[in-house]
């Protein structure tokens, strides 16, 4: 019991972590995503729709969304719904789940939520939850984050002690309208190949990083291109930022990464000096800028070609000398 208790929680955890990437990610396929029970004998399931409200307030207003929410599985479970904050985990875009309540988080909005009772639906029955959002009338502009979980259990498990072996959730990205703080720095851009940092390299395919900081007050979705220039200011390439777009939330860093290589500058071979500029688009017509300047020189086919000409170079001169004193030896004969 101890171990399939482990496995659900860590289950559910990962249930969890799946719906918050569709909103860093952006890969949301269909209105509703699956959350399969590991138990194969529970068959326990929920679908849940839409798994993102973007939605935006004044202070002190009352904003309701619906959320759909199904029984896939082929027995009766008991829905319970609640509210947790999320911050941004690491520069991967990988979300973290607040699941202490005692964590102080500036941008939470879990006591501004309503949460649906608990209810019971019946296999494949669909129902729409209305769930408010109450602003506080002196709720500061910005961008406010949470998500709704929904975990079941089966009637006939009610009271036993067993964890819920079903959760999905639904986000809401919440702005409170009002002049929010919008600041994004560029706090690395460097170039490197196979893992290794630098701005000497041989050959392609090389990749751009960019480490964005996002020291506002609202989450961002930043634009933008690094254009790549030749030494005599020729463009080579331009290449998009976040693609497919992600958010940036207040106070973390995302990481973007783009690589140059033959699916971006087709069959072209670097060599000399090159320049990029990257520019950032971001808020209401704000940029953010930085450059770098990297060498692509394949010095090791420098080196070969060099010692074959040598190489040629030698086997030609040996040949002239032979051939000299095999011209001066038949002259000799014949005198």
């Amino acid at each position: 019991m101890h171990t399939n208790l482990l496995n659900t929680k860590l289950y559910v955890r990962s249930i969890i972590a799946a719906s918050l990437l569709v909103l860093l990610f952006g890969t949301l396929a269909s209105p509703l995503v699956n959350a399969q029970s590991t138990d194969s004998t529970a068959g326990q399931a929920l679908e849940i729709g839409p798994t993102v409200f973007n939605v935006s307030a004044n202070p002190g207003d009352s904003v309701k969304v619906n959320v759909n929410i199904r029984d896939v599985s082929p027995t009766n479970l008991i829905v319970r719904g609640q509210i947790n904050d999320f911050v941004a985990n690491g520069e991967e875009g990988i979300p973290k789940i607040i699941l202490d309540d005692s964590v102080d988080n500036p941008y939470s909005l879990k006591t501004w939520v309503s949460t649906p009772g608990q209810l019971t639906l019946k296999p494949k029955e669909l129902k729409t939850l209305p769930v408010t959002i109450n602003v506080p009338s002196n709720a500061s502009p910005g961008g406010y984050y949470g998500v709704i979980r929904f975990t079941s259990n089966p009637p006939e498990l009610e009271g036993t002690g067993v964890a819920l072996s079903a959760s999905v959730g639904a986000l809401i990205i919440l702005t409170v309208n009002g002049t929010a703080k919008q600041q994004l720095s560029v706090v690395e851009f460097s170039t490197s190949k196979n893992g290794k940092t630098g701005n000497f390299f041989e050959t392609t395919p090389i990749q751009f990083t960019e480490r964005i900081k996002n020291s506002g007050n609202i989450h961002e979705e930043p634009t933008g291109l690094v254009t790549v220039t030749d030494m005599f200011g020729n463009k080579v390439v331009n290449l998009a930022i976040n693609q497919p777009p992600g958010k940036i939330l207040p106070d973390s860093i995302r990481k973007f990464t783009q690589p140059l290589d033959s699916s971006s500058i087709g069959n072209r071979i670097l060599f000399g000096l090159y320049h990029a500029d990257l520019t950032v688009n971001y808020g209401d017509g704000q940029t953010a800028k930085s450059s770098l300047s990297f060498w692509v020189i394949p010095y090791t086919l420098i080196i070969i070609s060099i010692l074959g000409l040598v190489a040629a170079f030698f086997l030609l001169r040996y040949l002239i000398r032979r051939y000299n004193r095999a011209i001066i030896a038949r002259a000799k004969r014949h005198k």
